[in-house]
């Protein structure tokens, strides 16, 4: 079985290698491309041509002298003239010469290729096509993306074709149908697609864009961007009272504060920190990275309920996101929270008929680690010889497990003499009680044997060095990071090339999750301009689709309204309703095959009340909580959408930019001006917050792609 899944993967890699990780958020070309290049196909054939002579374009836009022909949507830039650019190089045109070659087009920018195509009677040289950026080194430079080549065999040669793209994910779906050739020449990028791939980025790696941001990306660039917020020093969560478990009604009769209960033994307060460092502070991806953790490696409210200690627990996230996943696994496993939420604590070795409690033991395996089903290294199923998935464990290794974590108990309170129990206390990490720990022998995963004799702590870093070693851990965790941050539905190729980051970050090192994370953010099917692949992108999760907005508008808010949101939209922050996360990783969108994880908390209650809280920041007045001292409320900022809502289309140019990568649609943008002139030019601010909220309640924007 491993060496099923080692030679899966070296085939895999031979592929994922050669393929350039060029970024597009990079410095553009001095000029700016003349020239757009246009993929058109014709479903009577099963083929695709492109063109950038727009006399063509127009001529099978009317289908007037070649009927059938329609355009796909997939365009991308080049040069018209030689001229236009210091290293352009000629693009060859050729079409199948008739009863002998392919009834299709050809297109090459090696010179050398050109020279042998010209040589074979299977093809006519048509001319140059157009003019492009050549591929050096077997990459694209900096102000160029690649453009993929895949040849479609087809059943006889005259039904073979070629297409070429710069959407790497549309490249990779079409195998096994087609042979993927790779990279074949550089599209030059406009100062506008930079732009778009920087708010892309942002929507990434940040909890939402704003103007002053993305022009700092377009100037340092993606990997530039990245570096700084690796740099960046972890926000904290506040050093929150430290209260009784359970004991509110009588601790709260005595305590000073009037709001004891809500501040104290709520998530309250937690959550209004939480909005404040989305909205303002600096760390921004390392805050994004723990808020996907923080998903996958789930406590909940519901069941530890006192302020302090949550904030203990969703700082781990924070201050290891870019450390090893070893060390995240370790941390958690020793987490009062997580002992309490899932039971490993005050867990004990058998005595009589009563044997450990199993439930850390199977989440760590299920959902924290490796997942049920053993994995190739592109996250697909590896299947056995009957067709049928392989269980990653059995019910006999959670048991094994279950009395690995046993003989740990809450750390010793101050002033409180130790305990073998000690009592419910969140102040710092569990303790071990070796007297209560199963020293024997125990068969772990894969047939592993646990020697007797360990410690308790010696037995739990052996287990957890056990799990994290397991070859399913790279794909399945980089698997669910590529959904929190990039799309929900991830090829195997994309997935694979992550997981290879996991297992080796180049320099012989496991689990660098800043390493993975950079993998993730900078893989050709993150970057792009523009998305095309049908699966492509995700649901705006709750959270992310109140803070993207807000910040959008320059926000300032002391946290309550999106907290208060939050629960309304379906995702009540830090209260999931079970270790399963607000919603699956492998929820399918129904009508599709399709993973979009984030729609399984959208329902029509959830729908209206996203309409809801966007009428709420665009028009309500969100005024502070009475209670709470130093509120501030929540006040988003007009003043730049108000300068520009003088002309409609000025305003939805600015609109598109930062909330929609530029796409916007004409037919949506059609929909809107008049909407935006229905309200007198003399208010502008009215103008810009209605045009504002038909942006974000749209399904282009609530959709990130």
């Amino acid at each position: 079985m491993r060496a099923s899944r080692q030679a899966r993967f070296l085939r895999k890699l031979s592929f994922a290698v050669a393929i350039p990780l060029a970024g597009l958020s990079m410095p553009a070309q001095a000029t700016e491309p003349t020239a757009t290049v246009v993929e058109f196909y014709a479903a009577s054939l099963n083929h695709y041509f492109i063109t950038a002579d727009s006399a063509e374009a127009a001529m099978l836009d009317a289908g007037v002298v070649v009927p059938g022909w329609v355009r796909t949507g997939v365009t991308w830039s080049a040069w018209a003239a030689a001229a236009d650019s210091a290293t352009t190089v000629p693009v060859c045109r050729f079409f199948g010469t008739p009863g002998i070659g392919p009834n299709s087009h050809f297109y090459t920018a090696d010179a050398n290729e050109c020279a042998i195509v010209k040589e074979n009677p299977g093809w006519t040289f048509e001319g140059i096509a157009f003019y492009i950026e050549p591929v050096q080194n077997g990459s694209c430079q900096p102000g160029t993306t690649p453009v993929y080549r895949s040849f479609y065999p087809g059943a006889n040669v005259s039904q073979s074709n070629h297409r070429f793209l710069i959407d790497l994910t549309m490249f990779e779906s079409m195998a096994p149908a087609s042979v993927l050739e790779g990279v074949v020449m550089c599209s030059p990028l406009s100062s506008a697609q930079v732009q778009a791939d920087a708010v892309r980025l942002l929507e990434q790696s940040t909890f939402g864009p704003n103007d002053a941001l993305t022009s700092h990306v377009v100037a340092v660039g993606t990997q530039g961007f990245l570096d700084e917020q690796f740099a960046q020093p972890a926000s904290q969560y506040p050093a929150f009272k430290y209260v009784p478990a359970g004991g509110q009604a009588s601790f709260c009769a005595s305590d000073p504060d009037p709001q004891c209960t809500r501040d104290y033994y709520t998530l309250f307060l937690l959550q209004n920190a939480f909005f404040q460092n989305a909205l303002a502070a600096s760390d921004q991806l390392r805050q994004r990275v723990a808020f996907a953790l923080s998903q996958i490696l789930v406590t909940s409210g519901l069941d530890v309920h006192e302020a302090y200690a949550m904030a203990k627990y969703q700082q781990i996230f924070r201050d290891y996101a870019f450390g090893n996943y070893e060390d995240i696994l370790t941390r958690v496993t020793l987490s009062s929270v997580m002992g309490d939420y899932l039971n490993m604590v005050n867990n004990d070795k058998p005595v009589g008929q009563v044997n450990p409690n199993e439930n850390y033991a199977r989440e760590l395996m299920q959902l924290f680690s490796i997942g049920v089903w053993e994995l190739d290294s592109d996250g697909t199923q590896l299947l056995d010889a009957s067709g049928m998935p392989i269980p990653t464990y059995s019910q006999n290794t959670v048991e094994a497990f279950a009395h690995v974590f046993t003989g740990w108990t809450y750390p010793v309170l101050p002033g409180v003499a130790p305990r073998t129990h000690n009592p419910k206390n969140f102040l710092g990490d569990m303790v071990a009680v070796d007297s209560n720990h199963d020293a024997s022998a125990k068969v772990l995963l894969d047939g592993f044997v646990e020697q007797p004799g360990l410690s308790a702590q010696a037995d739990l870093t052996s287990a957890i060095h056990l799990v994290f070693m397991h070859p399913n851990v790279g794909p399945f965790i980089g698997k669910q990071l590529i959904q929190k941050l990039v799309t929900g539905n991830p090829t195997p190729q994309y997935v694979a090339r992550v997981a290879a980051v996991f297992d080796n970050n180049g320099h012989g090192a496991r689990g660098d999750m800043r390493a993975v994370i950079n993998a993730i953010l900078t893989d050709p099917e993150a970057r792009g301009a523009v998305k095309l692949a049908a699966g492509y992108g995700k649901l705006r999760e709750p959270v992310l689709y109140m803070i993207g907005a807000a910040r959008a508008l320059g926000t300032q808010s002391d946290g309550v309204f999106f907290g208060n949101e939050s629960s309304a939209l379906g995702q009540p922050l830090f209260y999931p309703a079970s270790v399963f996360n607000y919603y699956p990783p492998t929820y399918v969108v129904p009508g599709t095959s399709a993973l979009g994880p984030e729609f399984a908390i959208q329902n029509s209650s959830t729908s209206i009340n996203r309409y809801n809280f966007a009428n709420a920041i665009a028009f309500g007045t969100i005024t502070p909580l009475a209670t709470l001292p130093g509120a501030i409320g929540t006040t988003p900022n007009w003043s730049q959408l108000s300068s520009l809502a003088g002309d409609p289309n000025t305003l939805l140019d600015e609109l598109s930019s930062l909330l929609l990568h530029g796409t916007m649609p004409p037919a949506m943008r059609s929909a809107i001006v008049p909407a935006i002139n229905a309200v007198p030019a003399t208010d502008p601010l009215t103008r810009a917050k209605t045009a504002f909220y038909l942006v974000i309640t749209s399904p282009q924007y609530q959709v990130e792609r």
